[in-house]
């Protein structure tokens, strides 16, 4: 076949990542400060955020010791430390930090600013905008760049507009990093202000800030070109032709790919259109057309239809992150293919799709839920049914009434226009991002260069990637997936060795022997052929979508059959002791590790609040050490190895050596012994009550079996990503990996935020109908916590708790409000540090002083 000359750039990228006895190459980090994931939460608040009181006085000198003494720079050497604090997961350190500046009114927007900083680490972004709305200073909001900046966009952006600006006229961004201007300009562009987004570039570009390396500017002036008028909004030309294809290029307003593997998702669909003889093409982009027809000239014999009647085609380029902004030819055909879909700007999701585009979607992965919004879902059943990459996106999709099957990949058809070369010329081992041996080739399949190049160049590097697969090498050890699927299909023989085989990308495409690997590669020739055909021919687009349910209607239904064969391997459920006996009210008390001094004070404080006919439990690790309780007045029992013999677990022993989990199944075990009570609920040792409890054993539960708060911790919006969270944990079980999450979505509210049950009310009957004996087999099979197998057990079927019961101080700071304030995680009250409502912690116990 007639072949161009290697694209040069392209062959330059190729050159720089293929070496000869290399390093294992080295996963990058990304952007950004750290992400600190530790400690209970609770719901977003409506409530403003009111001053905070007074801190102990006998703690200032500790932090002034910590800080240093007061001066002009004081705030930025405040700034700076909150930030290694967090650096090192300090949470507690950090917002202690914050409490003691609130108590100063002089020092209370830096405590704002610094609480916000901390809280956006932790927590939900609006929570952390409750703290960081109450600093208005130019000079305190420069100091937090993007902390302050990304959700002031979101939650007020014309505030946050005005300040930018002062910001910028004031010279106070002179010292933020490339990555803080990127990540503000970017917040600024999902706000819709493009005089932001351009004020921050003009900064850039004009010299004002010192500290922007050459690769950031890139993606800052690229930025600009997603702007009404830039390049990429720019309307695509309607060229003279019988239909318009898209072929999938990955450009965004945020973050664009590095990696090979996308381009050869897209090469190897691009063979679902040149493999259909009798077409010519168009594109506005030359380069990108001669690549397309030398494909067209290539593709293997065998793979060659020759029914489709004569048609032009226009060759479209779209971005799978930034199709929404595109204007596109009306229609645009598009096959929808890969890894949906990345947060623009870390804040949003583009998709749906811009009305000109018809989407067909096949080989679809759905990485993060959060994307799946209403009008998303609706998007999906409208031009459904959805062909996914794996089986865990077909599970995601069923549970939210979207047809969907499994396809598998696009690249196991790669072999359509990169034939396979003769076996005798295959003499070498390739390794790609795994070590190799001394005469291997190691290959780093992730390269920063690729966002510079265009895209017909990008596409002709996947060609000779993939071309070397086809001629050069005859086994590929890979952790890859798009080397593993794209190599195989060549014929190479893989050793695919994923980091987590666990991965919710990989099911239905990990262990598949070459009967199944074919069936993959076979089904989604068979369809898109199909569907292509009728394109090209012109046929309206109800036809094509009624004849794509009809292709797809027996796999929708396998698909249905299959999830619905998956179950949770769950034991038998553990018998245990009714220790409440006929209390009807009953607190458990969540102990955790070093609270157990201070167990005492908290009991007499709790008997001096309960309502008539309650006990208490104390499930815990440390009860052993407790040492003799006080009579206070009410039944205590302790929950431990000694009453509840964890050796009668059997074969999950094993599972418990860990402390902190052999502490979360003793509390599941207190939860589970108390059927005939009629509430239960679960509070932590560290926690600051109100004086009377009854209300809070009166919370309307709404007809759940369980009220809770919402959990308002980074990444926890949704149960799907939750389950999937577990499921990625389960190892080298990739199998009962997929089968958690196909079990798990099944008849939940897979889109609903999870709760957290640092503080719990329950009504015992109903969870027990709802199937409470299996949290504690989740934990010991799947090493789920209390947490994630309660939220899998009842599916989204929970009230929320309102802040008035349950305020972690960590997270956020309790409102006027508020009467339940938990300190599982961060600054106790019995320590050193500041923290919320600390003078009242004391106040309830005084014993413990």
């Amino acid at each position: 076949m007639s072949r161009p000359r290697p694209l040069s750039s392209a062959r330059r990228v190729l050159r720089r990542v293929v070496r000869r006895r290399g390093p294992a190459p080295r996963t990058p980090g990304r952007p950004g400060g750290p992400v600190v994931t530790d400690g209970p939460g609770r719901g977003p608040a409506r409530t403003p955020v009111p001053a905070a009181p007074p801190a102990r006085p006998d703690h200032a000198p500790a932090v002034e010791a910590r800080l240093g003494s007061r001066g002009p720079t004081l705030s930025e050497r405040v700034v700076t430390s909150v930030r290694q604090l967090l650096g090192e997961a300090r949470v507690g350190e950090a917002v202690a930090t914050g409490y003691a500046l609130l108590a100063d009114p002089v020092g209370r927007p830096l405590g704002h600013l610094v609480l916000g900083i901390a809280r956006r680490s932790v927590s939900d972004a609006e929570i952390a905008w409750q703290d960081l709305s109450q600093v208005g200073q130019a000079e305190l909001a420069a100091l937090a760049a993007e902390d302050w900046f990304v959700p002031a966009f979101e939650f007020d952006p014309q505030v946050a507009g005005d300040m930018l600006r002062r910001v910028l006229d004031e010279q106070r961004h002179r010292e933020w990093t490339g990555t803080q201007l990127l990540l503000v300009a970017r917040a600024a562009f999902a706000a819709q202000d493009g005089e932001a987004v351009r004020a921050v570039v003009a900064s850039v570009t004009a010299g004002e800030t010192p500290h922007v390396a050459a690769s950031r500017r890139h993606e800052l002036l690229d930025l600009l070109e997603w702007l009404p008028g830039g390049r990429y909004r720019a309307a695509t030309p309607t060229l003279e032709s019988t239909v318009r294809i898209g072929l999938m290029n990955y450009r965004a307003p945020g973050p664009g790919s590095r990696n090979v593997g996308d381009w050869i998702q897209t090469l190897a669909s691009t063979g679902h259109l040149v493999r259909h003889a009798n077409l010519s093409y168009v594109a506005d982009d030359p380069e990108l057309l001669r690549l397309v027809q030398d494909l067209a000239a290539g593709v293997r014999s065998e793979r060659v239809l020759h029914d489709t009647p004569r048609a032009t085609v226009q060759v479209v380029e779209v971005h799978r992150d930034g199709m929404a902004l595109q204007d596109l030819p009306q229609p645009t055909w598009v096959p929808t293919f890969g890894w949906f879909l990345h947060p623009v700007t870390g804040q949003d999701h583009l998709f749906p799709f811009a009305d000109a585009v018809r989407p067909i979607f096949i080989s679809f992965h759905v990485n993060k839920p959060d994307m799946l919004t209403p009008a998303a879902i609706d998007y999906l059943r409208r031009y459904g049914p959805v062909g996914c990459r794996d089986w865990q996106t077909v599970a995601l999709l069923q549970a939210v009434d979207v047809p969907a099957f499994f396809s598998g990949c696009m690249t196991t058809t790669v072999d359509t226009v990169v034939p396979p070369g003769p076996a005798e010329d295959r003499t070498e081992v390739a390794h790609i991002d795994v070590p190799g041996g001394s005469d291997d080739a190691v290959v780093e399949q992730s390269i920063t260069g690729l966002r510079s190049l265009s895209f017909a160049q990008n596409l002709e590097l996947a060609r000779q990637w993939v071309d070397d697969y086809a001629r050069r090498y005859h086994t590929v050890r890979t952790s890859r997936l798009h080397s593993n699927l794209p190599s195989r299909s060549v014929g190479c023989t893989v050793e695919f060795t994923p980091k987590n085989r666990s991965d919710v990308r990989f099911g239905g495409l990990i262990d598949i022997d070459d009967e199944a690997f074919e069936a993959i590669r076979r089904g989604i020739l068979d369809k898109l052929a199909a569907m292509m055909g009728l394109v090209l021919a012109g046929a309206h687009e109800d036809e094509v979508y009624a004849r794509w349910q009809e292709v797809c209607a027996a796999d929708v239904e396998v698909a249905r059959t299959t999830l619905g064969a998956m179950h949770l391997d769950l034991a038998e459920p553990v018998p245990v002791p009714g220790w409440p006996g006929a209390a009807q009210h009953v607190v458990v008390v969540d102990l955790g590790p070093g609270e157990a001094a201070h167990l005492p004070g908290l009991l007499r404080a709790l008997a001096d609040r309960l309502p008539p006919a309650s006990c208490i439990l104390v499930s815990g690790d440390e009860t052993l050490q407790a040492g003799p309780l006080p009579e206070v007045g009410v039944p205590v029992t302790l929950v431990n190895r000694t009453t509840a013999e964890l050796a009668e677990l059997g074969e999950h022993g094993a599972r418990l050596r860990d402390s902190t989990m052999r502490r979360e199944v003793l509390l599941a075990l207190a939860v589970q012994s108390a059927p005939d009570a009629r509430r239960v609920v679960v509070l932590p040792a560290a926690v600051l009550l109100p004086d009377d409890l009854s209300a809070l054993f009166d919370v309307d539960l709404g007809g759940m079996p369980v009220a809770a708060p919402a959990d308002p911790r980074r990444g926890r919006r949704q149960l799907a990503g939750l389950i999937r969270s577990l499921s990625s944990r389960q190892g080298d079980d990739a199998a009962g990996a997929l089968e958690l999450v196909a079990a798990a979505s099944r008849d939940a509210d897979v889109l609903r935020v999870p709760f957290d049950p640092v503080v719990l009310v329950a009504d015992p009957a109903a969870l027990r109908a709802a199937g409470l004996e299996r949290v504690v087999p989740l934990m010991l099979r799947y090493g789920a916590t209390f947490r994630e197998a309660l939220n899998i057990v009842l599916g989204g079927r929970w009230t929320v708790l309102s802040t008035r019961w349950a305020t972690a101080a960590h997270l956020q700071t309790p409102s006027a409000d508020a009467e339940v304030v938990t300190y599982r995680v961060g600054a106790r009250p019995w320590s050193d540090l500041v923290t919320a409502r600390q003078e009242a912690w004391h106040a309830q116990q005084p014993t413990v002083r």
